[in-house]
């Protein structure tokens, strides 16, 4: 009897347990985070910038092809056959005579560097062996003449402008 009761009493003690631990209490969904306060309604962006003025390297080619002539050694720029030339290219002794209808100090414009060129009456004398006239040849598709009254010329570079040069040294 001693043994049944102490059993007795060893099996309600753990019935007792097991009904406790079954009884776990269920958690609750945490709480959602407060809403994020209302950013203030952005202002309206400032017009964009105007753009710039194109430079030189973007502004269009002037019409026209280049020529090479090997009779008088020149490469003449013309905007058709048969019109005056916008620029011409002639070797003279041992310097190119450029000629275009430009006149005073005249800015060279190419992509390796910016340069003055001296037009007198439409002419200009660069020796044979200057650098300018390299930086003409070698630069990245196109080169500008620009005088100081605005009238400029952007021309192609083209293989006639390294052939009359090369004849000329």
């Amino acid at each position: 009897m001693v043994l049944r009761s102490k059993t007795a009493g060893l099996t309600a003690m753990a019935a007792t347990g097991l009904l406790l631990a079954g009884c776990a209490a269920i958690p609750k969904a945490a709480a959602p985070p407060p809403a994020p306060a209302p950013s203030p309604t952005a202002a309206t962006p400032p017009p964009p910038a105007p753009a710039p003025t194109q430079g030189w390297d973007d502004r269009a080619l002037d019409r026209g092809a280049w020529r090479y002539d090997a009779g008088s050694r020149s490469a003449i720029f013309a905007p058709s056959a048969g019109a005056a030339p916008l620029l011409t290219m002639a070797c003279s002794g041992g310097a190119i005579r450029m000629t275009a209808a430009l006149d005073g100090a005249v800015a060279l414009r190419t992509s390796a560097a910016t340069d003055q060129v001296r037009f007198d009456g439409g002419t200009a004398i660069v020796p044979s062996r200057d650098i300018r006239l390299d930086r003409i040849a070698f630069s990245r598709g196109r080169f500008a003449l620009e005088a100081a009254n605005g009238r400029a010329l952007t021309l192609p570079v083209q293989s006639e402008i390294g052939r009359v040069i090369e004849d000329c040294r």
